[in-house]
């Protein structure tokens, strides 16, 4: 009898030794949940990094496809300006070479005119009226193409603009002014499209 309680005794501290003490069974379970505590932090800021750096590349991709798209837009507002320009420097040319051919059809018109005021009759002086009229109308038309006549009788001679081919000594006159216009000069903005032929007193 005593030697099954001593057997039962010992085979109880057996199984107490390998369950463990409540208190070792309490410190197992601790450090089971602080392992998968530690597992999911670890996760947590393995997906936070994924993220930030996800957010990193996103934030430099757009930056350079704004980047890109900004250029873009100035390198088209370049193209158009300079197109434009090249247009109205393309329609000026144009222009100013079409009224340099028409330039001896006028300075003819002004000589018909002048030879028919010579004349007292009445139908020369009809004449030299409707011939006056086409010259006006031609001056208006390429007024209206930007192409002005130089009005320089009693300007100071300018060689950038006149051409002297007489000089003349009067006292009557200031020093370099204009006293004669023998062909008319025209002028399209900063354009000279011929220059005045002029005499000059001296």
């Amino acid at each position: 009898m005593a030697k099954k309680k001593k057997n039962k005794l010992e085979s109880e501290d057996l199984n107490q030794e390998q369950i463990g003490s409540p208190e070792d069974v309490k410190d197992s379970e601790e450090v089971s949940a602080k392992a998968e505590t530690g597992v999911t932090d670890e996760t947590d800021v393995t997906a936070e990094t994924e993220i930030n750096a996800e957010e990193t590349n996103l934030e430099e991709e757009y930056a350079e496809l704004n980047d890109r798209f900004l250029r873009l837009i100035a390198e088209y507002d370049n193209f158009r300006k300079r197109s434009q320009k090249e247009k109205d420097s393309l329609y000026s040319d144009s222009v100013v070479d079409v009224c340099k051919a028409w330039l001896p059809v006028l300075d003819n018109l002004d000589r018909a005119i002048e030879a028919a005021e010579k004349f007292v009759s009445d139908e020369s002086k009809q004449m030299a009226e409707g011939m006056e009229m086409v010259r006006r109308q031609a001056i208006e038309v390429m007024s209206g193409l930007g192409v002005d006549m130089m009005d320089c009788l009693g300007e100071k001679f300018d060689p950038e603009y006149h051409e002297a081919v007489a000089h003349i000594e009067d006292d009557s006159y200031g020093e370099g002014e204009i006293i004669d216009v023998l062909q008319k000069g025209y002028i399209k903005g900063d354009r000279i499209i011929r220059h005045a032929v002029v005499r000059v007193a001296n």
